[in-house]
């Protein structure tokens, strides 16, 4: 199987020993690579029940068969750990050098075991592995530290992901920064990695991945950009990026607003929608193999932050530290964005959580006094920023939010758990789904929290005239985008260009073949997915989760939207235990969401050893 390299690198920080750990040829077709390897490596690797922050917890780099082929949006890779956010599954994505590097240097991935007794880095290149101490970049925050890296090697193409302060202090959701703007932000992949006392990854290699027909894939890309230039959604993402998904999350009613008060804000439009954000942007930026520019480089244009640039703000950041904050200043946004990449903290989350906090402020659940005097009201700029600083340094209640939002929920009280927007742990992201139902039992089921990677379900509620308000299908609706991102995410490739071109399954078969030599059928990729996600919900059977897990917040399943189009729905508990019962039956598991016997004989998964 061309494609990929076959093997792993396997690094134990505390003894500093190495090896190389064999990926049997069966094991890739079954799960190809990137989620798919993860889910399988995770599973067999990783003790249960095991304390996500200690040396026995495992952080997992992976790239997929599709890495350095030229194939549209190849340049992905993926961190699987066990998350310290939710105690439970962990998948977080970016993009960047690193992937390549990793490819070049002949692994396929990294395997991390450990804690080092002194801040580290690793250096990877084709001889191997080399453990460095990191003493001088320690407490660097994630740009300093790769500028520091690039130049201590002497080489400015080498591949480098860190992490800041947050993932130094513990915070929960603290994020793995590439590229300078790229990050594996979600779960708290860079907490892990402090706690492992790793600051940073730096590859560089020269090898070159044997591909099995590099023609056919050039000749696949012309065709598909021929396509492209076509087609109507990719012009207008390729012009405008991911903020153009504000302008529909709050045509749709499902913008969060006022931590998730509201799904609209006629305040956001022209000032931090597409509209807004195209005012500041400079130039445009692809991936690398990618020919879907989807990525923006803004400048702030005025106030205390211009000139201040920045590789965004994405779609979710305008959300969350816009509307979700009542904050309408474009320049502050771009400024909350860097101030997170730089000091590694996912903005998704941190958008969330201090939002949470500025309600329990408005509430009085939470006072100037425990913010060492700040007052966190919606719309102060300067309170939002001061809040970032203060979450990352884990300063006085700062401390208490740098652990997420369901855990300062559990310390504030006072019923502040009903607005605390989070499933399993891991905070929303810019969707309310009291305005698209699927979007809600998406959140609910996904294994690593409320997310919206693992399905993009308004493209069918709010673009596809798919009924919103409904629950109807909505089990079979999540459980078909599932399996397409599951597919997408263990090839491993972007969904963008499936989204914006768009590619379809077959188109990406068609790529497989090229790459990797092997044909490959719609239904042996269906497949493939189903028994990753099977093997991901056993992973989390194992480490205590139940149906009761699959729930949603309080705000989402009693308060009816007071505006927009969905004015008056909430999701309900009956809607939703409905849905469950849906998707768990579309998935092979039975009613408490465990597989079915059948469903694993079906994977193979009864009796799977892997001789890793």
């Amino acid at each position: 199987m061309k494609g990929i390299c076959g093997k792993l690198l396997d690094i134990d920080l505390a003894s500093g020993k190495t090896k190389e750990i064999g990926i049997p040829v069966e094991t890739a077709r079954r799960y190809l690579g990137g989620r798919g390897l993860g889910a399988r490596l995770l599973f067999d690797l990783l003790p249960a029940k095991t304390d996500p922050l200690s040396p026995d917890n495992i952080l997992i780099f992976l790239t997929g068969p599709f890495t350095g082929s030229m194939a549209p949006g190849s340049s992905k890779f993926v961190v699987v750990t066990k998350s310290p956010l939710t105690q439970g599954w962990c998948d977080s994505y970016s993009s960047g050098r690193i992937s390549l590097e990793i490819k070049k240097a002949g692994y396929d991935g990294l395997v991390i075991r450990g804690r080092s007794n002194h801040p580290c880095y690793l250096q990877i290149g084709d001889k191997g592995v080399e453990i460095r101490e990191a003493d001088r970049i320690w407490g660097k925050d994630s740009f300093a530290a790769e500028k520091t890296l690039k130049g201590l090697e002497g080489n400015a193409s080498a591949g480098v992901s860190s992490i800041g302060p947050a993932g130094e202090n513990l915070c929960s959701y603290a994020c793995i920064n590439s590229d300078f703007y790229r990050q594996a932000a979600r779960c708290g992949v860079g907490t892990v990695m402090g706690s492992k006392r790793l600051k940073a990854i730096v590859a560089k290699g020269s090898k070159n991945c044997e591909f099995h027909d590099h023609k056919k894939v050039v000749e696949l890309n012309r065709a598909n950009y021929e396509r492209a230039k076509v087609s109507q959604v990719f012009q207008a993402r390729s012009k405008y990026g991911t903020p153009l998904t504000l302008n529909f999350t709050h045509t749709g009613g499902i913008l969060p607003t006022k931590n998730f008060q509201f799904g609209t804000w006629e305040k956001a439009l022209g000032k931090i929608d597409s509209v807004g954000v195209y005012k500041s942007v400079k130039s445009h930026r692809s991936c690398q193999s990618c020919f879907v520019h989807c990525s923006l480089i803004t400048e702030a244009a005025e106030g205390k932050y211009k000139g201040t640039t920045l590789e965004g703000p994405e779609y979710e950041t305008l959300g969350m530290f816009g509307s979700n904050l009542l904050i309408d200043s474009l320049p502050t946004i771009i400024q909350a964005n860097v101030l997170c990449d730089k000091l590694g903290l996912d903005t998704i989350s941190a958008g969330n959580v201090i939002g949470f906090a500025m309600e329990c402020f408005e509430k009085g659940l939470l006072t100037a006094g425990q913010m060492d005097g700040l007052e966190l009201n919606f719309g102060d700029d300067e309170a939002c920023l001061a809040a970032i600083e203060m979450i990352v340094h884990r300063r006085g209640f700062g401390d208490i939010l740098a652990k997420g939002v369901r855990e300062a929920a559990r310390q504030i009280g006072g019923g502040s758990d009903r607005f605390a927007m989070q499933v399993k742990g891991l905070e929303f992201p810019a969707y309310d789904p009291r305005g698209a139902f699927g979007s809600g039992l998406s959140y609910a089921v996904s294994p690593r929290g409320a997310c919206h990677r693992r399905a993009w379900p308004p493209a069918k509620e709010i673009l596809g005239g798919y009924p919103p308000y409904t629950i109807e299908g909505k089990g079979e609706m999540i459980s078909d985008l599932y399996a397409e991102n599951c597919i997408f995410h263990s090839l491993l490739v972007c969904d963008m260009p499936a989204k914006f071109i768009p590619l379809t399954l077959d188109d990406y078969a068609n790529y497989f073949e090229a790459i990797t030599g092997e044909a490959i059928s719609r239904r042996d990729f269906q497949v493939m997915a189903g028994r990753t996600e099977t093997l991901i919900r056993m992973f989390n059977n194992r480490e205590g989760f139940t149906r009761e897990d699959d729930n949603l917040p309080y705000r989402t399943l009693r308060e009816p939207l007071p505006d927009g189009p969905g004015k008056g729905q909430c999701i309900g508990d009956e809607n939703l235990q409905r849905m469950i019962d849906d998707f768990y039956s579309c998935q092979g598991w039975d009613s408490a969401g465990i597989p079915t016997e059948g469903t694993l004989k079906k994977y193979g998964l009864t009796d799977e050893e892997i001789k890793w």
